[in-house]
C-alpha cells in the first residue's frame, strides 16, 4: 500500500495528496471500509448527490494488484443520487491493478468542471482534457477514441449517454467486452450520473510502478496455499465453464427465479437461458487481473458483438420480462453496456413497465414477452426519450409519478431495485434485502444456497437474524480487502497476505470485528441521510401477495412473507447487532467497536 489517495479537485482543476496512516488501514482495511470512512467526513449532511461537493471515491484494497488471486478488485464510493445511502459498486478487470501501478490506492474527486472532460493519469500525473468529442458516444467508441488520445494500453473507466443524461440507473463502465481482457462494470445504484454531473465522461489510467511488498516471500506462500484452494475445489471448474449463468437452471427449478416483475418464481419454457444453451454462443472467456478462475463468459450476439453475462442479467432482463429468447437477453445486455445503463435495475425497471401496462396504468409500452419493446425502451432510458423520461430513475420515482397503487408493485429496497432471487422462496434473502446498506443488493449476504441446500430452514426467519449478521460482517471485510465473491479461501492465507502488503498483523477477530465496524460506520451514515426503520422493509407485494411454486419440489403450493414474523426477525436482528428498535447504533456498541473516536460527535443530534 502507498498509503496515500490522489485528490482531485474539478471545479479548480487542482491536485494534491491525501495520508493514510497504517492505524486507518487497520481499522477500517481498505476498499469498501476506507471508502466509508472518507465518505463520511468528505460529505455534509444532507448534501444532494449530484452536487459537485459529493465525492466519488475510486478506492482498492490491500490486496488489490497483488499476486494474491483475483487481486483485480476495486470499489466506487459515494452517495447514491437513487437511493440517497452510501453506496460502494465493486468492480472487477483491470482497473484497480492499473491505479495502484501509478503509486496511489485511490482517487477522491470532487467539485464539477466547467466544460466536459476526461482526465488523463499517467503515475502522478493528471491531464484536465477536453470531451466534447466524446460526449453524447457510445462507450467502446469513447474508450477507444480515449486510448488513442493517451495510450492504446489504458484503463478507462467511462460512463455513457446514460449518465450523461444523468439517469439515476446509469453505470460507470470500465474498458469494454471486445477487449482480450476483462472488463468491469460498477452497475449499481446510478453512479454514472454522478460521474456525468461532474461534466466527466471518463477516466484513462496509465502506470508504470511495482507494487513493493513487506515480505515477498510470505506473500508467495500465502497465493500458494489459496491456489491449492481453487485447484482442489470442483466448483471452480463449473465457474470456468458456465461463470454465474450456473445459477439459472437450479433457481427457476426451485422457485427462486423472478418472473413477470416478481409475480411468479419460475418461467415455463426457460430453458432456452440455462447455462447449457449459451454455451453454443460462447466464444471465449475472459478473466480479471491475476485471476485463475477465468469466470467471464463472452458471447457474440446476433450482431456480432460481444458481451459478458451473468446470472442477474439473465435473470433480470430474461424471466423477470418473461423473455426466453437467450440471444434477446444478450442483445438487451450489450445495449445497456454500450449505453451505460445497469442491466439489473433496468431488467425491473422495464418488469414494471409491462406490468403498468398490463394493469392499463399506461397506455404504451412494452408487454411481458416483447423483447423489440424492451430493446426500444433501454434505449428510451438512456436518453430520456418517450417513456425512458418516466423509467430512467428507477421504479420508485417511477411509481410515484405514475401512481395509482403503482407502488404496491414497484419492487425495491430503499431505492434500489432488487436482485434475482424472489425473498418470498428465499426468506434469508427477505431479511438481507431489507437490512442491506446499498438497498435490495444480494452481495451483502446470499443466503439461497445454504436455504436450498438445508443449512437454514425454508420459509422461516428462526434461524435468519444471527446468519445475515455473521455474513454481512465478513462480507464488509472482505470487501474492504477486496478478494473476488468467487474465491474460495483460507481467512488465515488471506491475513497472511495482508500482513506481506501492509507489514503488521491482523488477527482474525480483528478483521470480523473491522468488518462489523465498517457495517456501523455506513449505518450511522444512512441514518444521517435520514434512512429510519421503515425503510428496512420489502415491497408491498412480498407481504400482499402469495407466490406459486414450481409443482412437487415444496411441501405447499404457494407461499407469502407473514409481515409479522418479518418484523419480529427484524427486531432480533437489531437487538443481535447491539441496535436500538429503531435500528440506531447503540452508544455502548459504538464504544465497543472503537467508532466514538472516528465519528464526529453531533451524528445522534439529528436521530
Amino acid at each position: 500500500m502507498s498509503g496515500k489517495l490522489l485528490s482531485i479537485d474539478l471545479s479548480e482543476e487542482t491536485i494534491s495528496e491525501i495520508t493514510i496512516s497504517k492505524e486507518i488501514y487497520k481499522k477500517f482495511i481498505g476498499g469498501k471500509g476506507l471508502g466509508a470512512y472518507f465518505l463520511f467526513h468528505l460529505l455534509k449532511k444532507g448534501t444532494d448527490a449530484l452536487a459537485p461537493e459529493n465525492p466519488l471515491i475510486f478506492i482498492t484494497g490491500p490486496l488489490t494488484g497483488s499476486m494474491f488471486p483475483t487481486s483485480g478488485r476495486m470499489v466506487i464510493v459515494s452517495k447514491s443520487p437513487l437511493t440517497g445511502t452510501f453506496t460502494d459498486s465493486h468492480v472487477g478487470g483491470h482497473l484497480g491493478n492499473e491505479i495502484k501501478k501509478t503509486g496511489y490506492d485511490g482517487l477522491v474527486i470532487q467539485g464539477k468542471s466547467n466544460s466536459r472532460k476526461y482526465l488523463w493519469i499517467e503515475d502522478d500525473k493528471v491531464e484536465f482534457r477536453n470531451c466534447d468529442h466524446a460526449w453524447g458516444k457510445n462507450v467502446s467508441d469513447s474508450i477507444e477514441l480515449i486510448r488513442q488520445e493517451t495510450n492504446p494500453k489504458s484503463r478507462v473507466a467511462c460512463i455513457g449517454p446514460a449518465g450523461e443524461n444523468l439517469s439515476l440507473i446509469s453505470t460507470i463502465m470500465i474498458d469494454k467486452d471486445s477487449d482480450k481482457t476483462r472488463a468491469g462494470i460498477a452497475g449499481r445504484t446510478g453512479l454514472g450520473a454522478v460521474m456525468g454531473s461532474k461534466n466527466l465522461k471518463a477516466i484513462a489510467f496509465k502506470g508504470n510502478q511495482k507494487l513493493i511488498y513487506e515480505n515477498e516471500n510470505q506473500m508467495k506462500e500465502s497465493r500458494k496455499n489459496t491456489v491449492n484452494v481453487i485447484k482442489s475445489t470442483d466448483f471452480m471448474k463449473v465457474r470456468n465453464k458456465y461463470g454465474s449463468a450456473n445459477l439459472v437452471g437450479p433457481m427457476n427449478e426451485l422457485g427462486f427465479l423472478p418472473t413477470r416483475n416478481f409475480q411468479e418464481s419460475f418461467i415455463h419454457n426457460g430453458k432456452e437461458l440455462y447455462c447449457e444453451n449459451m454455451n453454443k454462443y460462447k466464444t471465449r472467456n475472459s478473466t480479471c487481473f491475476n485471476c485463475p478462475i477465468a469466470c467471464g463468459q463472452i458471447i457474440k450476439t446476433r450482431k456480432k458483438e460481444e458481451v459478458k453475462m451473468e446470472y442477474e442479467s439473465i435473470a433480470l432482463l430474461g424471466s423477470n420480462n418473461g423473455i426466453t429468447g437467450f440471444m434477446d437477453v444478450a442483445e438487451a445486455c450489450m445495449i445497456c453496456n454500450e449505453l451505460g445503463i445497469d442491466t439489473m435495475s433496468a431488467g425491473v425497471v422495464i418488469g414494471f413497465a409491462m406490468e403498468c401496462k398490463e394493469k392499463g396504468l399506461i397506455d404504451k409500452g412494452p408487454d411481458f414477452g416483447d423483447s423489440e419493446g424492451q430493446l426500444q425502451l433501454l434505449k428510451n432510458l438512456a436518453f430520456r426519450k418517450d417513456l425512458g423520461e418516466i423509467f430512467c430513475d428507477g421504479v420508485k420515482r417511477a411509481s410515484e409519478k405514475i401512481g395509482k397503487g403503482s407502488h404496491r408493485f414497484a419492487i425495491h429496497v430503499k431505492g434500489l431495485e432488487m436482485a434475482g432471487y424472489e425473498p418470498r422462496t428465499s426468506w434469508g434473502m427477505a431479511l438481507s434485502y431489507a437490512t442491506a446498506d446499498r438497498g435490495a443488493c444480494h452481495q451483502r449476504c446470499w443466503t439461497v444456497n445454504t436455504e436450498r441446500s438445508g443449512g437454514l430452514k425454508m420459509f422461516s426467519f428462526d434461524d435468519k437474524p444471527s446468519f445475515v449478521i455473521e455474513v454481512q460482517n465478513e462480507r464488509a471485510a472482505a470487501y474492504s480487502m477486496l478478494v473476488c465473491d468467487f474465491l474460495p479461501f483460507e481467512q488465515k492465507s488471506m491475513l497472511s497476505a495482508w500482513e506481506a502488503v501492509i507489514g503488521i498483523s491482523l488477527s482474525s477477530e480483528e478483521y470480523i470485528t473491522a468488518g462489523e465496524r465498517i457495517w456501523n460506520l455506513i449505518k450511522l451514515f444512512n441514518i444521517r441521510e435520514g434512512l429510519k426503520r421503515s425503510d428496512d422493509t420489502l415491497p408491498p407485494r412480498m407481504f400482499e401477495e402469495k407466490i406459486k411454486l414450481p409443482p412437487g419440489v415444496y411441501d405447499r403450493e404457494s407461499i407469502v412473507i407473514s409481515r409479522e414474523e418479518f418484523e419480529d426477525a427484524l427486531d432480533r436482528y437489531y437487538e443481535e447487532r447491539g441496535w436500538d428498535r429503531k435500528g440506531i447504533p447503540t452508544h455502548s456498541k459504538l464504544k465497543e467497536l472503537e467508532l466514538e473516536k472516528y465519528i464526529k460527535g453531533e451524528i445522534y443530534e439529528s436521530i
